[in-house]
């Protein structure tokens, strides 16, 4: 170990020690992950900090977990440590005890509601609204099993486990995220099951939502780390796997459990809140916060992100979103674009108006070879934007016979404005009059080339995603177990 500290790839075991004995944030568990660095401070064996590299930037998972004495000076130590290697730190998701540094700075990005299990029956017996959706989730059917990482461990159950996960995800509109959100309960965190709770909701032998607890030791309390939905199970499925996990932690006498981190949730500044509403269409942090409020948790806790007063706050925010991008966030945008999500859709039918108008409008030569091929270019476009149109209002509908049928049409959009894309290439290939018209030709060839392609790329992902939420849901080996 140098004088700076180091970087351990230390065992489950010893990352396990540490959290049991001073893991008190609703973040201490992320340091057990496969998908996190640690940093172990020279002369203090019982604490690390867990933290996502993320090329220049040091983002670290919260507070360091370690004794309350020693809290403050381990993050000072790691900010020195990352500062003498060129990298620039914050602590993403704290709960407030860093403040007592006079080198870091922080800003309110959310808070987590916290709930004492003990009260749960009280408390659901006082809130006719969450009764009234346990009580439509057990009509239909739905019922609550706790499974052992011995099931999980098992490939029938990592099976209905990942096919819940894939069509949950196909769900969401931005691309899969990392660090404090990242989802891996069936590989590369077999020792990590050993300490989490899991629970799942079955219908009808099909799996509809999973939960998954992570522990919070030194507060003998409980993360709600993981609640995965089905898209098609019944309402209160989720209300009713949070019902059963804390009817089993008030059984056990915990006096803590929280849902997590509610980002943008609070009295947060006013340029945070305007990152909330411009986010709305791909990320509706208000719906998440709208879940957890309902549940009408006992207090909220504040969240803050942490940095070196002599850093830009902002900065510190920008790392910190590429820690949940996994390191770029080009690359997560392309990947989000790439999923083809509903306003990405949106926005290739307010760009088609322009541009069949643009075809309708322009003279023949040097862009067309006849008045024929012109029309029927236009003719093409404002079908293709009445067939965008009709996906959109597709996707808009639930239940199983519109998700088939937004996937049938998804597929055969995507299929036409992939034979759009070759016919223009081969058009502007056997064509080339365009080409030859100037610096505005070859402009306009380029663009009526390559606009195509990112519509098909955009297209298929969204008729993946579309065919994902049309199959089947998982189905539960036979021998559930479970307590019931």
């Amino acid at each position: 170990m140098t004088s700076e500290g180091s970087v351990e790839s230390a065992s489950f075991a010893t990352r396990w020690a540490v959290v049991a004995r001073h893991g008190r944030t609703a973040t201490a568990f992320r340091a057990v992950g496969p998908d996190l660095a640690v940093w172990v401070p020279p002369g203090t064996p019982e604490a690390l900090v867990p933290y996502a590299p993320t090329g220049r930037a040091a983002v670290a998972a919260g507070e360091p977990v370690a004794a309350l004495d020693a809290l403050v000076p381990v993050a000072e130590a790691f900010v020195a440590a990352q500062r003498a290697a060129g990298r620039r730190t914050c602590f993403f998701a704290t709960e407030g005890r860093l403040a007592s540094s006079p080198q870091l700075a922080r800003r309110l990005v959310g808070e987590q509601p916290a709930w004492d299990p003990r009260r749960w029956d009280m408390h659901v017996r006082a809130h006719r609204s969450l009764r009234e959706q346990l009580r439509r989730a057990r009509a239909k059917r739905v019922i609550v099993h706790r499974i052992t990482p011995a099931h999980l461990a098992r490939a029938p159950w990592r099976a209905a486990v990942d096919a819940l996960l894939a069509r949950w995800r196909a769900t969401r509109s931005m691309a899969a995220m990392h660090f404090h959100v990242h989802v891996d309960l069936t590989d590369g965190d077999a020792q990590g099951l050993l300490h989490r709770r899991c629970y799942v909701a079955v219908q009808d032998a099909e799996l509809v939502g999973l939960l998954a607890l992570a522990p919070v030791p030194a507060r003998d309390g409980w993360l709600f780390e993981h609640l995965l939905r089905d898209p098609d199970a019944p309402n209160g499925t989720a209300e009713l796997l949070v019902d059963h996990a804390m009817r089993d932690l008030s059984a056990a006498q915990v006096p803590w459990a929280t849902l997590g981190l509610a980002p943008l949730h609070g009295p947060i500044d006013r340029s945070l809140a305007r990152v909330r509403r411009l986010a709305r269409p791909l990320f509706n942090f208000t719906g998440l916060s709208a879940f957890k409020r309902k549940l009408d948790p006992d207090g909220w806790e504040p969240i803050y992100l942490a940095w070196p007063r002599e850093q830009s706050g902002w900065l510190a925010l920008v790392d910190g979103l590429r820690a949940f991008a996994g390191g770029s966030l080009g690359r997560f945008g392309v990947a989000t674009l790439l999923r083809g999500p509903r306003p990405i859709l949106q926005a290739l039918v307010v760009l088609l108006v322009p541009w069949t108008l643009l075809l309708a409008l322009l003279p023949t030569a040097p862009w067309f070879p006849s008045r024929t091929v012109q029309l029927a270019w236009v003719g093409f476009d404002l079908a293709l934007l009445l067939a965008l149109v009709r996906l959109l209002t597709l996707a808009a509908r639930h239940g199983a016979a519109a998700r088939r049928a937004t996937a049938r049409w998804a597929t055969g959009v995507a299929v036409a404005v992939s034979l759009d894309a070759l016919c223009t290439a081969g058009e502007a290939i056997g064509w080339r009059s365009s080409w030859q018209a100037g610096v505005g030709g070859r402009v306009g060839t380029i663009v009526a080339c390559l606009g195509p392609l990112v519509a098909a790329a955009v297209l298929w992902g969204a008729a993946r995603r579309a065919r994902r939420l049309a199959g089947a849901r998982p189905r539960v080996p036979a021998e559930h177990g479970g307590d019931g």
